[in-house]
């Protein structure tokens, strides 16, 4: 029987903040060792990373192997895509540039089973355990214990984001500061100004709904209080970085 890890969820239930990395690598390794180095979830991100199916699936196993929760940014809004990144096993999915409510509604139902949902169902899939498990209890647990969060990082999202955060159902939003800093002709510049106040209307908006901001680097965020759920780093840029230092420590 699978059981799945659910380390998000207990630590926002004991009022505790949870830390991850993002992983845009195919390496389950780098998953282990986001487990080994104490992290709660691995953010799968298959809308930017160098992923097929069988890589997403291998991401999710070594998350189960090391104790920790996997969320999967999916590449887009489709329902098979987040059904897949589910039925893989994820903790959750993350859905890109959520721009309206219709759509926030439609990444929640396709992340449920009916009555409450649309999600296509399989007994026998990687999440339930192979057909190992009981099907009429496991599926309510699943919907109960699914996280569904949205990205805002595109002007019309954010011109939406109360009533996506009010009205969407999901259970969280991300802010997406350097797609919207394109959009805005900025060329990538996360810490102008305009960004600042685009970000601080987003916390807002999912503090008056009291649904989770979850932060897209733990770095670049001003206000590290409003989120519970803290991507730390990414594997790439922590790659980089590392080795950059280590060179310059002995050139």
């Amino acid at each position: 029987m699978r059981i799945a890890p659910r380390r998000i969820r207990g630590k926002l239930e004991s009022g505790d903040k949870a830390y991850g990395i993002a992983v845009q690598l195919p390496s389950p390794e780098i998953v282990e060792a986001v487990g080994y180095a104490g992290y709660d979830f691995a953010w799968i991100d298959a809308e930017h990373g160098a992923f097929d199916a069988g890589d997403v699936r291998d991401l999710i196993r070594a998350a189960d192997a090391v104790g920790i929760d996997s969320l999967v940014r999916v590449a887009n809004h489709e329902p098979i895509a987040i059904q897949h990144a589910l039925d893989l096993g994820a903790t959750g999915i993350i859905a890109p540039d959520v721009r309206t409510v219709t759509q926030a509604r439609a990444i929640a139902s396709a992340a449920h089973f009916a009555p409450t949902g649309t999600r296509g169902a399989c007994p026998c899939g990687r999440a339930v355990g192979h057909l190992s498990e009981d099907w009429p209890s496991d599926y309510r647990r699943m919907d109960a214990d699914v996280l569904v969060f949205g990205i805002i990082e595109n002007p019309a999202g954010v011109d939406e984001v109360e009533a996506i955060a009010h009205e969407g159902g999901l259970d969280g939003l991300m802010f997406g500061p350097f797609d919207l800093s394109m959009s805005l002709g900025l060329d990538g510049d996360v810490a102008h100004p305009d960004i600042q106040k685009l970000h601080n209307r987003v916390v807002e908006a999912t503090r008056s709904a009291g649904i989770e901001y979850v932060t897209p680097n733990a770095a670049w965020e001003s206000d590290l209080e409003a989120s519970r759920i803290i991507p730390v780093a990414g594997d790439r840029a922590a790659l980089v970085s590392t080795f950059v230092r280590l060179l310059a420590e002995v050139q």
